[in-house]
């Protein structure tokens, strides 16, 4: 697998648009919502899950999944495809942002109460001062690993169960941190999938050769590879003393 083929830097282009799209809209939005025009959706069943700190390894998976297909996907007419489905997520989700604010105020808890002497409550409030507590539903993160996921699967099932796993961490992960109420997971999941029925699924890829439609296992294991020098990367700030959060 390489990145230097026009194939390869157009997926490159395309995931750089990706990023650019979600953060700008992502943060223009949640740093101008009104903390008072937004509700809570939490219900017993949201307040009777614990608060789980470890799970943040498992959440991790929020912050690279997104890329996922770029290690996967040779085809260059399905990778296309992959970026308009995530362009109808994040354009739906930013929508519903703007227009139906739900916070996490209230429901996630005191920062100041986790250890910053432990990495993964450092890991925690990193994420609590990196995303603000809006922006919850649909959740993007699970519509985004729900859509990587069903993709997968169609490129390559062994891949597929891979990203299986990780959005299945990453459900978890949202309501043991915190993150999101479980409707907001809910319209997640369900809003990846309808983008992946309305743009993905017609595609029909199953009479191609596999290696020309996905990428062999050096593919996947630069992504597992990658993920890894991501967490490797916040370990070390974290043992460099680094805590944005107190500046």
């Amino acid at each position: 697998m390489g990145f230097r083929s026009p194939e390869s830097r157009e997926k490159l282009a395309l995931v750089g648009l990706l990023l650019i799209l979600w953060g700008t809209g992502y943060y223009a939005i949640a740093l101008t919502t009104d903390p008072r025009a937004a509700r809570s959706l939490g219900t017993a069943l949201d307040a009777s899950i614990p608060f789980v700190p470890v799970t943040v390894y498992l959440y991790s998976w929020v912050y690279t999944a997104m890329l996922y297909p770029l290690f996967t996907v040779r085809c260059i007419r399905l990778f296309r495809r992959v970026a308009m489905a995530y362009c109808l997520v994040i354009a739906i989700s930013l929508v519903a942002f703007r227009l139906f604010p739900v916070t996490s105020i209230g429901f996630r808890p005191d920062p100041r109460l986790l250890q910053d002497h432990n990495f993964h409550e450092w890991g925690v409030r990193l994420n609590f001062f990196l995303d603000p507590p809006f922006n919850l539903f649909p959740s993007l993160h699970l519509s985004i690993a729900t859509l990587v996921a069903l993709t997968a699967w169609k490129v390559r099932p062994a891949y597929g169960a891979m990203a299986t796993l990780m959005a299945s961490g990453i459900a978890l992960a949202v309501l043991t941190l915190k993150q999101h109420y479980l409707v907001d997971g809910v319209a997640g999941i369900t809003l990846g999938a309808a983008s992946y029925g309305v743009l993905l699924h017609p595609l029909r890829v199953s009479n191609a050769r596999t290696d020309r439609v996905a990428y062999g296992w050096g593919g996947p294991t630069g992504y597992f590879g990658f993920h890894i020098l991501v967490i490797l990367g916040l370990y070390i700030l974290y043992r460099s003393g680094v805590r944005p959060w107190e500046f």
